[in-house]
C-alpha cells in the first residue's frame, strides 16, 4: 500500500475539458497534454505550438515538448508516445491514473511494461477546499450569473401578455430559446459562457434538467438555471431562481414558499464540521412539514428528487456532494444549496445559491433576492 501511495500520477487529457489537468497545471488548451506528478515535480508535455504560452502562463512546472523528449518526428503528435517517453526518462514503470483514464492508452502503456493503477476517489482531493484566489474566481463567475439572472427577470417583468396568455415584446412572443440566448449574450459581456442555460416554463419545469422549449406563459412557473464558466480562469458560477409573470397557482405559490423555507433551513445548518447528509435530511423534513410528498407518483419520480447541492469549482459538479453522501463540510468548500420540488401537474420550483463554507456558517458568493415575482 505504501508503494501505491508514492507512485506518480499520470494524466493525458485536454486542460480545457479536464478540470484535474487545469487545476494541477494552471494551463488551458483545447488539445490533449500529458501531465506527470512525481514527488514534488509536475511535468507538462505540450506541443511546440503551445510551449511559449505554457512557459509564460504557468509557474513551477517542468515543461517539455516532443522535441525535447527526443521523439521521432513521426510521433510528434502522438500523446501516448509523449507519455511513454516522459515516463521512461523519469524511470517510472508504474503510475496511478484516474478511474476514467483511456483504456486504449493504458493498454499501450502496458505493452511498454508500464503498469497503471486506478485511483480510488478524487485524483486531487485538495480541489474541494478552495484557496482565497479560487474563491475570488468563483465569485467573479457568480456575479456574472447574478447579472444575467437579474436581466432575464427584468425582461420577464417588462413583458406584456397577449390574449393567449403568452409573454410578448410588442407582437413577438418570447420563447424559452429567446431567453436562453439573451442570458448567454449577457454572460458574454462578463467574459463567461454556458453550454446549456435552463429557461423552462410550466409543466416542462417538472423536469429538473429540461432546458425548456417554446413560448413562455403567464401565471406559470419559469425555472431559470444559469451556470456560467469564466472564459479566462475557467471557474464556474451556479444560480437558479423560479419566477411567475402574473399570478401563480395556489400549488406553485405553496411550492415556492416551501422551497424557500427548505433552502433557509439548509443554509442555517451550513458550517465546517457538519455532515452534508444531515443538511440533506433537513430539507426532506422541511418539505414533509409543508405537506409535499416525494416518491414515484403516477409512475414518475416527483417531489424533491435530487440532492440538496454540490461542490463548484473548475467543474460545475464536483466534491463535496450535499446529499445522502457522508461528507463532512470543511471551511473553504464552495457548494450550492438548491432544494426543489417537481410535480407533473404543476411544474417545478427550484432556488439555488452558491456559498462558501466558513468555520461558523457560510457566505454568499453573490446574493440575489428570492421572490416569485420576476
Amino acid at each position: 500500500m505504501k508503494k501505491l501511495l508514492t507512485d506518480p500520477i499520470l494524466l493525458v487529457a485536454s486542460p480545457s475539458a479536464n478540470p484535474d489537468v487545469r487545476y494541477i497545471t494552471g494551463f488551458s488548451a483545447p488539445d490533449p497534454v500529458v501531465v506527470l506528478c512525481s514527488g514534488k515535480n509536475i511535468h507538462l508535455v505540450v506541443s511546440a505550438l503551445e510551449y511559449s504560452r505554457a512557459v509564460r502562463e504557468t509557474s513551477g512546472l517542468k515543461i517539455h515538448t516532443p522535441e525535447s523528449l527526443r521523439l521521432d518526428p513521426a510521433k510528434k503528435r502522438d500523446v501516448v508516445a509523449w507519455a511513454i517517453a516522459l515516463l521512461k526518462s523519469n524511470r517510472h514503470r508504474r503510475v496511478r491514473v484516474p478511474w476514467d483514464f483511456s483504456a486504449g492508452i493504458a493498454s499501450k502503456l502496458q505493452k511498454e511494461n508500464i503498469r497503471c493503477e486506478v485511483i480510488e476517489g478524487p485524483v486531487f482531493p485538495q480541489r474541494a477546499v478552495k484557496t482565497a484566489k479560487e474563491i475570488e474566481c468563483l465569485r467573479e463567475a457568480q456575479r456574472a450569473a447574478v447579472r444575467a439572472m437579474s436581466a432575464a427577470c427584468r425582461r420577464i417583468r417588462n413583458a406584456s401578455v397577449n390574449s393567449r396568455g403568452l409573454l410578448c415584446e410588442g407582437r413577438k412572443v418570447i420563447t424559452s430559446e429567446d431567453l436562453q440566448r439573451f442570458i448567454d449574450k449577457v454572460l458574454l459581456e462578463d467574459n463567461c459562457a454556458t453550454e446549456s442555460t435552463i429557461a423552462s416554463c410550466g409543466k416542462q419545469s417538472a423536469d429538473p434538467h429540461g432546458h425548456g422549449i417554446g413560448p413562455l406563459r403567464a401565471n406559470e412557473p419559469i425555472v431559470i438555471d444559469i451556470y456560467p464558466k469564466h472564459k479566462g480562469h475557467g471557474y464556474f458560477g451556479d444560480l437558479t431562481r423560479t419566477v411567475v409573470k402574473g399570478k401563480p397557482s395556489a400549488k406553485v405559490a405553496a411550492m415556492h414558499r416551501a422551497v424557500k423555507s427548505a433552502q433557509a433551513d439548509a443554509l442555517n445548518r451550513v458550517r465546517a464540521g457538519v455532515r452534508a447528509s444531515d443538511i440533506h435530511a433537513a430539507v426532506h423534513k422541511t418539505f414533509a412539514r409543508h405537506g409535499f410528498q416525494t416518491g414515484i407518483l403516477d409512475g414518475f419520480p416527483q417531489g424533491f428528487i435530487h440532492g440538496t447541492g454540490h461542490g463548484v469549482g473548475l467543474a460545475i459538479h464536483e466534491a463535496p456532494s450535499v446529499s445522502t453522501a457522508e461528507n463532512i463540510l470543511k471551511a473553504g468548500n464552495v457548494i450550492t444549496i438548491e432544494p426543489g420540488l417537481y410535480y407533473r401537474d404543476a411544474g417545478g420550483v427550484r432556488i439555488e445559491d452558491t456559498v462558501v463554507v466558513t468555520r461558523t456558517g457560510y457566505e454568499y458568493l453573490c446574493p440575489l433576492r428570492k421572490t416569485i415575482e420576476p
